[in-house]
């Protein structure tokens, strides 16, 4: 195994790993921080990390991004038996939860436990397909007494379990949290190449974010932050290659590169930018596939109402099962971001930056 595949299966493990549902976002922001030494950074207000060049540099002021936190849960409430209720921290879809473990955090014992969601059995005429209001959550307490000594609280964060495993073919693996712990995974390997770079035309500033699942809300306050001029957002979106989901064409198919998005329903992506960045693919032999999406979201349709508007695009790793307690990614699609992630940069110099907001 190369050492650059070594590093990538690193970061990997250790950001999905983490607990980081939206707004808790403390376990990432610190693997973030820890990986960003040698650049000066800055928090916002809600938690959010800027990273930029230890020397102030000329040029314009280009962004990478990624956001740090997951969708999980919160708990609501506990009962007199000592079982949890939860409230969703963003989309899941119905159905994935019954008898699955479940990871939940005391803030104030700063301790981890491992819950079951419950679920009857067919001798009990149960129905395993319960929605997020409906669950409940066993971490073997027999009482709401129980569970405070613990140290546990309503307000307390909880992700799914989901151990980051190497599947039956090189390459492919599986965990929970790839939207969008691979996205901070190229964020990082791409800044640390860019920072070995002697010279570049613009000023590289790495954002990580917070509460994308929950509106986008921490990319409007880092936005403001980094006031950029060119963004590229690094995410983990949907795969489209699972029977049941094809279109005529896979735009998101694992193992066929980074996936170059154009449109969503919150976000036009600036056409010259898209344009420059499938030019700078097929430059360097970068597979990449191109996607228009009917539904979803990222962190561009809040960069891209920074000020006066700002140019961005969206590069994503193709994850199948997003949202789930386990979705799995190609090692070849994450290496593809990273070198595009890494060609684009390098090709944003002034003049170009310029050009993709020349109108009149």
């Amino acid at each position: 195994m190369s050492k650059r595949t070594s590093s990538t299966l690193r970061l990997l493990e250790a950001y999905t790993q983490a607990h980081a549902t939206s707004g808790h976002e403390d376990a990432v922001r610190a693997i973030f921080a820890s990986e960003m030494r040698g650049r000066v950074l800055t928090a916002d207000g809600l938690g959010g990390v800027l990273a930029a060049p230890a020397k102030a540099g000329r040029g314009p002021r280009v962004v990478l991004t990624a956001h740090m936190d997951e969708i999980g849960f919160l708990i609501q409430e506990i009962t007199a038996d000592g079982f949890l209720r939860l409230v969703p921290v963003g989309g899941w879809p119905e159905g994935v939860l019954a008898a699955q473990r479940l990871r939940i955090f005391s803030r104030s014992a700063q301790r981890e436990f491992i819950g079951i969601v419950t679920a009857l059995p067919p001798h009990q005429g149960g129905t395993q397909a319960a929605s997020v209001d409906k669950i409940l959550v066993d971490i073997g307490a027999r009482s709401r007494a129980s569970v405070l000594k613990l140290g546990l609280r309503p307000g307390d964060p909880v992700v799914p379990e989901g151990n980051f495993t190497a599947l039956a073919e090189p390459g492919l693996y599986a965990a929970k949290a790839f939207d969008n712990r691979v996205g901070m995974a190229v964020l990082t390997l791409a800044t640390h190449a860019l920072d070995e770079t002697d010279a570049l035309p613009c000023q590289l500033l790495s954002v990580a974010t917070v509460q994308e699942e929950v509106g986008c809300r921490g990319a409007v306050v880092a936005a403001r932050l980094a006031k950029p001029d060119v963004v590229i957002v690094l995410e983990g979106p949907p795969a489209d290659d699972v029977p049941g989901t094809y279109n005529s064409e896979a735009q998101g198919a694992l193992g066929h590169g980074v996936q170059v998005r154009a449109y969503d329903p919150t976000a036009i992506m600036n056409p010259r930018l898209v344009d420059l960045t499938l030019a700078v693919a097929q430059e360097k032999g970068i597979a990449c596939q191109l996607a228009v999406r009917r539904t979803g979201g990222t962190d561009a349709r809040a960069f891209q109402a920074y000020e006066l508007g700002v140019p961005v695009i969206v590069l994503g790793v193709p994850a199948r099962y997003i949202h789930t307690h386990n979705s799995v990614i190609d090692l070849a699609d994450v290496e593809a971001a990273v070198a595009l992630a890494i060609a684009l940069v390098k090709r944003l110099d002034a003049k170009q930056v310029a050009a993709l907001t020349k109108y009149l």
